[in-house]
């Protein structure tokens, strides 16, 4: 069996840049006992792929050479593992290729009969709607009449979290870049307000949008944005870290915030979270996340690039700011 992969080719340094992947042709080798042979359909285009390619990262340290990390769904062309049979829809870490051989043991098989597997990397996805879901009702403990902020509110993640945020009886402004994307906030997902943090006066125009302060801010931004925020949060306000896009190509100098005495001034929380600890509660956040869906009450919009030579441009394109909702590759 032919397949494509994305490879790395150099570590980058500062800016990813297309050019620092490429697209090879490998033969597969014949199946193994306990192997199962994959077909990707979706390939989850995140942000954490780029912290794997620098030494020591959380998620691992991609090697030169190797496929590409990253989630995906698939459909399973031949197997040797017990459990998984030809044309189930599997998810899991399948590396950006075309087709792959992996362990059976590794991959979870999908349930299509209410969402289609793909929404297994968006509205169900671990690192996007389940991520925002354990953040807004387990982190933040969101309460009816909140005021939420949420930055990079028009990704994937922000776009779930300003959701599950208004599901919960918050008010709530997302922060994204551009007209077109506070639009998007605005009609699409259902923000009581938009800021456009490229437009001027950041502080004031949050100010506007929240007059009576912040309760909870959802960050997956960091930088200057969390800085920002900070000097208007509210007394015993929460600070959900869930991510820092900003920080993520200069992760040898990560700049933290320089407001932070605004926390133990208002008595506030700053807290970090990746969705793991929340483990135990993966089949309650799910279940709550499909009535949503089914309901008509969670909506992720979709970017598909076609193609497996599309990935290292979207890739990039994630930090660049050109995209809406959630972005996926199809091999």
């Amino acid at each position: 069996m032919q397949s494509k992969k994305v490879v790395l080719l150099n570590r980058p340094v500062g800016a990813l840049k297309e050019t620092d992947m490429g697209v090879f042709d490998e033969t597969l080798a014949p199946l193994e006992p306990g192997e199962v042979l994959l077909e990707i359909e979706h390939l989850s285009v995140d942000a954490f792929i780029r912290t794997t390619f620098d030494e020591g990262a959380f998620h691992g340290t991609a090697g030169l050479g190797q496929a590409v990390m990253a989630l995906g769904t698939a459909r399973v062309v031949d197997s040797r593992f017990d459990g998984l049979n030809q044309g189930d829809a599997i998810f899991g870490p399948v590396g950006a290729q075309t087709h792959a051989k992996l362990p059976g043991a590794m991959l979870q098989k999908l349930d299509e009969s209410a969402l289609p597997a793909r929404c297994s990397l968006g509205v169900l996805g671990l690192a996007t709607g389940m991520t925002a879901y354990a953040g807004m009702a387990k982190v933040a403990q969101i309460k009816q009449g909140d005021t939420v902020v949420v930055s990079a509110a028009a990704g994937a993640v922000g776009s779930c979290a300003c959701q599950v945020a208004k599901n919960l009886g918050a008010r709530v402004i997302g922060i994204a870049g551009g007209s077109a994307k506070a639009d998007y906030l605005l009609n699409e997902i259902g923000c009581d307000a938009a800021v456009d943090y490229k437009a001027d006066d950041l502080a004031g125009q949050l100010s506007a949008a929240a007059p009576d302060g912040i309760d909870v801010f959802f960050d997956n931004v960091g930088g200057e944005i969390l800085d920002i925020v900070l000097l208007q949060i509210n007394e015993r306000a929460r600070v959900v870290i869930c991510g820092a896009v900003s920080q993520y190509e200069r992760t040898g100098d990560v700049r933290g915030p320089s407001n932070y005495l605004k926390i133990p001034e208002k008595n506030a929380s700053m807290l970090g979270f990746t969705v793991m600890r929340f483990a135990e509660d993966y089949a309650e956040i799910q279940a709550a996340i499909t009535e949503w869906v089914l309901a008509g009450k969670l909506n992720l919009p979709e970017q598909i690039e076609e193609g497996i030579e599309q990935f290292p441009k979207a890739l990039t394109m994630l930090f660049s700011g050109g995209h809406m909702g959630k972005l996926m590759v199809a091999p």
